[in-house]
């Protein structure tokens, strides 16, 4: 009788935990991950779509091409043209050195202190950054990820609080010359995509080879919500 009770508790208790280990969840308890193609064709074709964004640029070391150390701004491709804005770490112009800038109208204007901006050149806009690639399905996130070559699923981890498949592969230097326009080889890739909701990309990493290689990290955040972007006054 106490073996036959002992049997129904270890029952209910395998019928309450299995719920648990359903799905995707189960998956990476087996230590399988969902196939790299299919989170990069869905991941390509969600970042086609996005419209706006808070955005994280990083560079560290020596990338070709890149006039910043870094860039934090806010995004947006809705109405005419591309509008940014937000702050940079430049080194274009010397000594690097942090500025706000705005970008509205394909005017880019730059604060380097006092909060008078400055209008800059179209010319020289682009060696600042070029931010109309970042989100040009042609040239921005979307086609690296698309051209992601070797693609392979490699963990589940967790960024900045989202829940994300991490993928590793290699991008040609033509697939990142829209966010890299200096790039002169191809770059070992790691990107992290949502679990959900269409495994939206997260984050991006470009690591260059070589001793003078550096890496470029782009991460994005707050996808299509509403951003304003306007003259300075």
């Amino acid at each position: 009788m106490f073996a036959r009770r002992w049997s129904l508790a270890v029952l209910a208790a395998l019928i309450a935990v299995l719920p648990a280990c359903s799905g995707d969840d189960a998956d990476e308890q087996d230590g399988s991950l969902p196939p790299a193609r299919q989170l990069v064709e869905n991941a390509a074709n969600t970042a086609a779509d996005i419209t706006s964004t808070h955005f994280v640029v990083r560079v560290d070391g020596n990338v070709p091409g890149l006039a910043v150390e870094s860039i934090d701004g806010d995004l947006t491709t809705e109405g005419e043209g591309v509008g940014a804005k937000g702050t940079a770490v430049i080194t274009a112009f010397g000594s690097p050195a942090e500025a706000g800038f705005v970008l509205v109208d394909d005017v880019l204007y730059l604060d380097t202190g006092g909060g008078n901006y400055q209008q800059i050149p179209a010319a020289q806009a682009k060696m600042v950054y070029d931010f109309s690639a970042v989100l040009d399905p042609e040239r921005g996130v979307a086609k690296l990820i698309r051209n992601l070559q070797n693609p392979e699923t490699v963990a589940a981890e967790d960024v900045n609080g989202t829940s994300t498949y991490k993928l590793t592969g290699t991008a040609s230097k033509d697939a990142i010359a829209g966010l890299v326009p200096g790039a002169k080889s191809d770059a070992d890739v790691s990107l992290w995509v949502e679990k959900d909701g269409g495994n939206q990309p997260v984050k991006a990493t470009a690591m260059f080879p070589g001793d003078q290689g550096g890496t470029v990290t782009v991460t994005l955040s707050e996808v299509n919500e509403p951003v304003t972007v306007e003259p300075p006054k």
